[in-house]
């Protein structure tokens, strides 16, 4: 009896990438290839049992573009997407789910093979990781935009969403082994004089891509959304009085900023293990993603700052946003 030899994998991915990216038949492959339509159908089964292939269905949400590009001109950014969400889900965590979904597909379709990406913390950039589509190993590069916080959890913790966006994209990640703040600035300067996390932060320089959330810092009677630089616990009581005093609404990454845009915290910068604001400024893009009317004013403010390309939102929300005005 002959021996039976499985087919060759160069094949079989020539067959699958003839099938599934050029939509030929199995008839017209089989021409190309020289090879029967039975030994067609045998190999596209076998690359999906293998995994060489593998189908997703994704449920992205609806877009409101007349909307999204009423934001893009009044804001000046370079591309606004706003799910189409019944106004009845906007609020908190119900309205972040379809939001992250249209995160994901918008930033599939914006990376390329080789794009450096950095990534925040918080509980909309966990909703947006979960989110993201897989790929195969690539030379993406993720880079941990600040250091880490025992009080955000371990999902909501920037170091564990950095790994884990880097499993999904097959990417290499650049981790920052150390607490997003510390006591002092000199601390802070020798921690960032570690030769790990030197490495690290030098990948800011190379950023193409930055993917944010907007906190939205409460009041001083603890109404509204709490960010997570107040979850995470760099700030005392003292110190956040101090912050809704001088006017702050928000933060980007570690950085309050007041209603105008202004960032108004230089001596709480200074002790951050994290990307600063002047380097954020330099990446080519950076996309933000808030869900929820109850960060409109912050994201207002956020957008005032000049630092946002790209916003990722909710209809709700991008309407209270504009009526603002």
């Amino acid at each position: 009896m002959a021996a039976v030899t499985s087919p060759a994998p160069d094949l079989a991915t020539q067959v699958a990438r003839l099938f599934f990216d050029r939509q030929m038949s199995k008839v017209e492959i089989a021409a190309h290839l020289g090879i029967s339509r039975f030994r067609v159908a045998r190999l596209i089964d076998g690359a999906l049992a293998d995994g060489l292939v593998r189908i997703e269905y994704r449920d992205v949400p609806a877009e409101d573009r007349a909307l999204a590009s009423a934001m893009e001109e009044r804001f000046g950014l370079d591309l606004c997407a706003v799910a189409d969400v019944p106004d009845v889900v906007q609020i908190g965590a119900e309205a972040l789910g379809p939001v992250a979904r249209l995160a994901g597909a918008v930033v599939d379709g914006l990376i390329g093979p080789a794009d450096v990406i950095g990534i925040a913390w918080g509980s909309t950039m966990a909703a947006f990781v979960r989110e993201i589509p897989t790929r195969a190993a690539s030379a993406i590069e993720v880079v941990q935009l600040a250091g880490g916080s025992a009080r955000l959890g371990r999902d909501r913790d920037a170091g564990q969403l950095a790994r884990t966006l880097a499993d999904r994209l097959g990417a290499v990640d650049h981790p920052i082994h150390a607490p997003a703040f510390v006591a002092s600035a000199s601390l802070r300067d020798a921690l960032a004089d570690d030769p790990d996390i030197r490495t690290a932060m030098a990948r800011f320089a190379a950023l193409t891509l930055a993917i944010i959330g907007i906190g939205a810092i409460s009041s001083d009677d603890g109404a509204g959304p709490a960010s997570s630089l107040v979850r995470s616990g760099a700030l005392d009581d003292a110190e956040l009085a101090r912050l809704v005093a001088a006017g702050a609404i928000g933060d980007l990454v570690v950085h309050p900023f007041d209603a105008n845009g202004s960032f108004v915290a230089p001596d709480l910068a200074a002790r951050a293990v994290a990307i600063g604001v002047d380097e954020l400024r330099r990446v080519p893009r950076v996309m933000a993603v808030a869900a929820g009317t109850a960060k409109s004013a912050a994201i207002r403010g956020a957008l005032a700052t000049g630092v946002i390309d790209i916003l990722i939102t909710d209809r709700a929300t991008a309407r209270a946003v504009l009526m603002a005005d």
